[in-house]
């Protein structure tokens, strides 16, 4: 059967209210569909260039202006939106913050013969624009205007069912405010983030199209309502086959929209779940809130996790070829039966977020995990993959490959070989898929220490240590060595973690320093950023202790000033007994000697003429 889908070019005021020549019948409601993306505009991206579009229009007093094309579902009393989700709901913000603007202008602009038409303009606006975001009456409209009904008694026409958008109330909030203050103090409050990050892009799209039109004089206002409502037009694509919404939902994205990988998987997963559809919704929305604080916490992300998932599904399928697939095509095309169980790729799923929640394992493999972390993001695939496969195993073995798989990107770190290399990328595919065929944490332990001993050389990477400059990452290595080496425990889980230099490498007093420790500007530069000279510390402290001089950092007996003696990290309260009251050069070299052995003992395992 031939589609049935209608297209028509409209203004903007005839997309959203039920006046003449509207594609709104009755209760209909714009509805973003479960398998819909989350809203991602931004202001400082696409809602800038939305209102220069405007502006640029305005001042070319051109005829009309196009904004695209929508195109929609048309069911019952709901119009999903197949494409336009982010158009259509910015436009919703604009209105919002349009609405109120005409409110403040019109509280305060005169009532006298100059401003008779820029009022009446402005009260047909708002009367276009409360049409355009509410289900009322032509006939209740003064009473709206007057306060008699409640914004907060209406109804919106738009509905947000997306499973993958966790703050959609956010929208009844703003669109049902009286005011910019009234919205501020009701909007949804994120918690665990900070600043702006506490707010959600609807809010703050809101929010910039409100500031950039209260810099706007009445006659500006007027002028910008009328253009909006008015000269801006959008084809609207109507199709009236439910069944085929969400494949014109997926083939949208060959042509080359934006869809994540997850938004692609969702739709998938959500087409392919059975008629009652309110089970998986719920389990969907659960995942994209768990997924969405550990993105807050930069652990990783909801398509990070896809990526995840398929290198456990080829280890688990023994999927040998080395080059590997997209996310998408792999679960869409090449294993794409996996969508077509969505209870087992639910439970799957929730199993990969509860491994980076830090649930089932010893506090020391999270430990571990975060100084992975500080090293390259790779290693997450095969950390979850062992966590995934070998689930029970015994949580010191948990703890023996972690640490074995930290050996191995310690090496990425230190060495010239990069990630692609075949001491790298493609042993460690190859070493992945030994987990789908069974094979132990002795196994695998075993195998990449053989590799190693193999493929490295004790003796450059001492060398590489001890002459070279280190970054972060090796810094929180050798902290977390010493911390084992001391049979004390480390606390990675701390915000505002800080490199600190114990001989400051930037300071008005650095002459001074290097004058008094008798160290050569030359010699100064090359061992500042060596890694006997760097250490971790709270940023409260780094930034307490600024670049005083060692002695001051490290003494016990100033109660008044923070230093090492109040930092949790072993190597600052083992500072605070160092015997000498300077820290130059030599004490560098020495402290480096010994943090170079201790990280090469790790890797290659103690030397047998050597002491631990």
């Amino acid at each position: 059967m031939a589609k049935h889908i209608e297209a028509s070019l409209r203004i903007l005021k005839n997309v959203f209210s039920n006046s003449h020549g509207s594609i709104l019948e009755g209760d209909q409601v714009f509805t973003i569909p479960p398998y819909q993306r989350a809203y991602n505009w931004r202001s400082n991206d696409q809602c800038e260039r939305l209102w220069q579009d405007i502006l640029d229009f305005m001042d070319k007093d051109n005829e009309t202006y196009f904004f695209g094309t929508i195109i929609i579902n048309k069911e019952d009393n709901k119009l999903n939106i197949i494409d336009g989700q982010q158009r259509i709901t910015t436009f919703m913000l604009l209105l919002k913050a349009l609405h109120i603007i005409i409110n403040e202008t019109l509280a305060i602009l005169p009532k006298n013969e100059e401003s008779r038409e820029i009022r009446k303009g402005l009260v047909a606006s708002r009367r276009a624009i409360i049409n355009c975001l509410y289900k009322t009456k032509e006939e209740d409209i003064d009473e709206i205007v007057e306060g008699i009904i409640k914004l907060a008694d209406l109804d919106i026409k738009y509905q947000n069912e997306s499973i993958n958008e966790e703050f959609a109330d956010d929208v009844k909030v703003i669109l049902c405010g009286n005011n910019f203050d009234e919205i501020f103090e009701n909007v949804i409050d994120i918690k665990g983030r900070h600043k702006d990050n506490r707010l959600t892009n609807f809010f703050k799209n809101f929010r910039y199209f409100y500031n950039k039109l209260q810099n706007m004089d009445s006659t500006l206002i007027d002028d910008f309502a009328k253009t909006l409502l008015g000269k801006c037009e959008v084809i609207v694509v109507v199709s009236y086959r439910n069944d085929e919404a969400i494949e014109i939902f997926n083939s949208l994205n060959s042509t080359g929209l934006p869809l994540t990988d997850a938004d692609i998987v969702s739709a998938g997963l959500y087409k392919n779940y059975d008629d009652d559809k309110t089970g998986f919704i719920e389990n969907w929305k659960e995942i994209i809130r768990d997924t969405n604080n550990l993105a807050a916490q930069r652990i990783t992300t909801i398509d990070e996790i896809l990526n995840q998932y398929m290198y456990i599904l080829r280890a688990i399928n023994t999927e040998r070829d080395s080059s590997l697939p997209s996310v998408r095509k792999y679960f869409t095309l090449d294993n794409k039966d996996t969508l077509r169980d969505p209870a087992k790729f639910i439970s799957d799923f929730k199993y990969i977020i509860s491994i980076w929640q830090g649930e089932g394992y010893l506090a020391s493999i999270d430990t571990i995990r975060r100084v992975l972390h500080r090293h390259n993001g790779n290693f997450k695939f095969f950390f979850v993959t062992y966590l995934f496969i070998l689930r029970n195993e015994a949580e010191e073995k948990k703890k023996e490959f972690a640490e074995a798989l930290l050996k191995l990107f310690a090496l990425l770190n230190i060495t010239e070989h990069d990630y692609s290399s075949a001491f790298f990328k493609i042993y460690l595919i190859g070493l992945n898929m030994k987990m789908g065929l069974g094979a132990t944490t002795d196994d695998l332990v075993k195998d990449i220490e053989n590799h190693i001993n193999e493929k490295f050389s004790r003796v450059k990477v001492m060398e590489e240590l001890i002459t070279s400059d280190v970054n972060g990452a090796t810094v929180y290595l050798n902290e977390y060595l010493f911390a084992k080496e001391k049979g004390k425990t480390l606390n990675l889980n701390l915000e505002n973690i800080e490199i600190e230099h114990i001989l400051p490498v930037s300071t008005r007093e650095k002459d001074a320093i290097r004058l008094t420790l008798n160290i050569s500007a030359e010699e100064f530069e090359e061992c500042v950023d060596k890694l006997g000279n760097k250490i971790l510390l709270e940023k409260k402290i780094n930034t307490g202790i600024g670049a005083n001089w060692f002695v001051l950092k490290k003494d016990e007996s100033i109660e008044r000033r923070v230093g090492y003696k109040d930092s949790v990290f072993p190597i600052a309260q083992e500072l605070t007994s160092y015997p000498e009251a300077m820290w130059g050069k030599a004490d560098i070299d020495k402290a480096t000697e010994k943090a170079a052995k201790r990280i090469t003992d790790f890797i290659f395992g103690p030397e047998s003429d050597m002491k631990l």
